[in-house]
């Protein structure tokens, strides 16, 4: 069938976070959208085979971290691995920054949001996880952002 999903495309790539009992990982998501204003809630699609969503559902919780443009090489390298197997912070020489709430923040990023898990809801072959903000990071001015346009094809904007 035809990917109709990319319809949509390009969708500005942010990078997840989260740990549970000292595990952690990174991963970037495309398929991540505002729910609401009041209270400000945030949705993320994640496969359900993807390690990050099982730290995410086990500690319900999860920072959302917004990269520029210039961190593409390591936006492949955590999208191409798994954080069972390695390090993404030391792989992609990131620096992680603690959260108010526990999470891993990338502060590389120019802002990060951290949420709490509302809920996770079942949807064909991922979960849309509903995070309600907890705490937001701005570093600096928002810079050139990343957009996938499909695999690792990427646009910046």
């Amino acid at each position: 069938m035809e990917k109709l999903y990319r319809l949509l495309y390009p969708m500005k790539v942010v990078l997840i976070t989260a740990r549970h009992e000292g595990k952690e990982s990174i991963m970037p998501a495309a398929w991540c959208f505002p729910l609401s204003r009041e209270p400000a809630m945030f949705g993320v699609s994640l496969a359900k085979e993807r390690f990050t969503y099982e730290l995410i559902s086990k500690s319900r919780k999860f920072a959302m971290n917004i990269p520029d443009s210039e961190m593409k090489d390591g936006i492949i390298k955590c999208g191409s691995t798994t954080g069972k197997d390695i390090d993404k912070f030391a792989e992609t020489g990131w620096t992680k920054e603690e959260g108010r709430m526990g999470n891993p923040l990338i502060e590389n990023c120019y802002a990060s949001v951290e949420c709490d898990v509302e809920n996770i809801i079942e949807t064909g072959d991922h979960y849309l996880v509903i995070g309600k903000v907890v705490n937001f990071v701005k570093r600096t001015e928002p810079r050139k952002g990343i957009y996938q346009v499909g695999g690792t094809e990427f646009a910046e904007l």
